[in-house]
């Protein structure tokens, strides 16, 4: 097989070096053509050593580029084939540990079991490099976590999320992010106040004036709501706007906290009645607080109080009346007796 291979590879160089010269010589040929027409350039004075310089890499170019690949002995796709099979299987075979097939029979086990006999082979050679890895990767855990305590362990890890966590809560308490229309409260601390009255500068006189009389927006003196009244009401009003009136949402521009600042600054305006007062628009509202319940509860007493002393007045009016019905019951026995 390998005699005939290389003969097949020696005809193919013979027919590549015939193939060049043939192409070689037409190229001359071409050549001896191009130097009889540009004869005639040569008494209209133009230089030919130009012309035969670009000649000379004209053919160079086509001999590096076409012809010379051509007495390259190129090997048989066959060839090519056995050899990266032969190559694969060698690594396949030094990679699970095996052995050529002309030596299973020195790894034949002396012992049969039915007419089957077993091959001694060694371990795969995956199975070991993967065994050891596990070793190094047990000892190197060991160092970082146990040892020099680099690495975390998972109650570490825990523990310092808790604290992040913590951390972050605080931050958004004091940014106010918990702060929603259903739990916000009335804050009358000059700090907050001072803040509200900033931000109602900045953002509000255009519209509610400089003293919350009102100009294109109402009044916010006065007792009198559109949109209601109540710290709750107005921070809704706030942080959601009324695109219909006008009003934007303040929410992506002030947080929670703010919004609740100058929510209170608004409610501090309450019964100053600023020269220029814009007319009351709106609803009455009233704070429902605890004295009035506390007032109806007393109310209540009160009634019971008096229905009780009602009651004693009757049962004391029912004794006297029975006091002289007996009177008159003696009265009369003794009449009766006479």
């Amino acid at each position: 097989m390998k005699i005939m291979n290389k003969n097949k590879s020696l005809k193919k160089i013979v027919k590549n070096k015939l193939k060049f010269l043939i192409s070689l010589s037409a190229i001359f040929f071409q050549s001896s053509l191009i130097f009889a027409q540009t004869a005639a350039p040569q008494d209209q004075g133009i230089n030919t050593d130009t012309y035969n310089t670009v000649l000379l890499i004209f053919l160079l170019i086509l001999i590096n580029l076409v012809f010379i690949p051509l007495l390259i002995s190129e090997k048989e796709e066959t060839e090519v084939a056995e050899e990266k099979e032969t190559s694969f299987q060698i690594l396949k075979q030094k990679f699970y540990g095996l052995k050529p097939i002309e030596e299973e029979k020195s790894l034949l086990i002396d012992e049969d079991y039915d007419g089957i006999q077993e091959l001694d082979n060694n371990v795969p050679p995956w199975f070991n490099v993967l065994f050891l890895a596990t070793i190094i990767f047990a000892i190197v855990y060991l160092l970082d976590y146990h040892v020099f305590k680099t690495g975390k362990l998972p109650l570490q890890e825990y523990n310092d999320e808790v604290y992040a966590a913590e951390l972050q809560r605080e931050e958004l308490i004091r940014t106010g992010a918990f702060i929603n229309e259903n739990n916000v409260t009335f804050s009358n601390a000059p700090d907050v106040l001072s803040e509200g009255k900033q931000i109602y500068t900045v953002n509000c006189v255009p519209c509610h004036g400089g003293n919350g009389e009102g100009i294109v927006g109402p009044n916010l003196t006065d007792e009198y709501w559109i949109h209601g009244g109540g710290v709750k009401n107005i921070f809704k009003t706030v942080k959601y706007g009324v695109p219909v009136k006008g009003m934007i949402s303040w929410q992506t521009q002030l947080n929670p906290k703010k919004m609740q600042a100058v929510v209170s600054y608004v409610m501090s305006l309450q019964g100053t009645n600023p020269p220029g007062g814009k007319a009351p628009e709106g609803n009455l509202y009233k704070e429902q607080d605890s004295t009035g319940v506390k007032s109806d509860s007393l109310k209540t007493d009160n009634l019971k109080t008096d229905s009780s002393k009602t009651e004693q007045v009757k049962s004391d009016s029912l004794n006297k009346s029975n006091g002289k019905v007996v009177k008159t019951d003696k009265s009369d026995t003794s009449s009766m007796k006479k």
